[in-house]
């Protein structure tokens, strides 16, 4: 009786275990099933890239053909330069090859020649310089048949007034070039009222050895001058008879109110500036264009040059340093015309 009942309780225990077995699986069928269910009906979803994100795109694809293309262009100059450089190997045997023949057939004709006697080695050497002259002849005709086929060209050449230069006597027009830019300058205008200032004062230096002062401003420039007077000597009276004092303009010196004046050089050139109206009331065959001309202005002088020729206007050119200014001085050289 003890026995069964042992064997009795072994048989439940196994059947309790199964039980509990198959509720699992029966739970982990349940959830995944309803996993399965959730799965299919939840919504789908799909990620849409931002503009910036597309913009970024075609951005990449663009530098992605671009690298792709230079790439392939990278590729191709190697490959022509791989072929140059095989071309010019090849060209160098070729060339190496030639040298050699031509030293060998070189080497041939002096052992000829040298089996010849005097005579021979003569004739010999007439016939070779011929031939020489008659392939540079070929040559030359060659050359001169190319020539003739090729269309001529015209070449046009200007004519402007030679180099040689002369005093200018007549009236004279100044102006100034500076900067880019063109100046009618009033000298003698200037320079009237210095006379009318000297005559005045001048009279009235008998005790001032010196006398500064300035005029102006007249179109744009003023007028500094210096006056001397000058005491002649003992020694002096004494060989010439001639004593006393004179009193002189020792130098003067125009002086521009602003760095911008005038015109710039293409506006000057056209009809109705300044310069155009200055030149209507003068006569080409009289007066001289003087233009004062610093470092930065020599291109431009050229140019004001060439229009200044075709309208029949001599031009004098008087090449001033940065930092100088017009002037002039008794002891002063007058302008020299083209």
């Amino acid at each position: 009786m003890k026995n069964r009942f042992r064997e009795d309780d072994s048989g439940a225990g196994q059947d309790s275990f199964l039980d509990i077995l198959t509720n699992i699986v029966g739970v982990i069928i349940i959830l995944m099933l309803v996993v399965a269910v959730r799965a299919k009906n939840a919504p789908l979803t799909l990620s849409v890239p931002s503009p910036s994100q597309q913009a970024a795109r075609k951005d990449l694809d663009v530098d992605l053909a671009t690298e792709r293309s230079l790439h392939n262009n990278v590729l191709e100059v190697a490959a022509q330069i791989e072929t140059v450089a095989q071309t010019r190997r090849l060209r160098w045997a070729e060339r190496a090859q030639l040298s050699l023949a031509v030293a060998r057939i070189e080497q041939e004709l002096l052992n000829r020649r040298d089996k010849l006697d005097a005579q021979a080695q003569a004739d010999f050497d007439q016939r070779r310089a011929l031939d020489d002259a008659q392939a540079r002849l070929t040559e030359l005709n060659r050359q001169l048949q190319n020539v003739a086929r090729t269309p001529p060209t015209s070449v046009r050449v200007e004519s402007y007034p030679t180099p040689l230069s002369k005093i200018v006597n007549g009236q004279e027009l100044h102006l100034q070039l500076r900067g880019g830019r063109l100046t009618v300058v009033p000298l003698d205008a200037l320079v009237e009222e210095l006379k009318a200032v000297f005559q005045q004062k001048a009279p009235r230096m008998d005790r001032d050895s010196e006398l500064n002062g300035q005029l102006g401003p007249i179109g744009g420039f003023r007028l500094l001058y210096t006056l001397r007077r000058y005491d002649a000597s003992m020694r002096q009276y004494e060989q010439t008879g001639q004593g006393g004092s004179i009193v002189r303009v020792e130098e003067f010196e125009l002086r521009p109110i602003s760095e911008d004046l005038g015109e710039p050089l293409e506006a000057a050139l056209r009809e109705g500036s300044a310069l155009r109206r200055e030149l209507a009331n003068r006569n080409p065959a009289r007066t001289t264009v003087t233009v004062w001309t610093y470092p930065d202005g020599f291109d431009a002088f050229r140019q004001l040059k060439k229009d200044l020729f075709h309208r029949g206007f001599a031009t004098a050119a008087r090449p001033l340093p940065e930092g100088k200014f017009i002037g002039g001085s008794p002891d002063g050289r007058r302008s020299a015309a083209q």
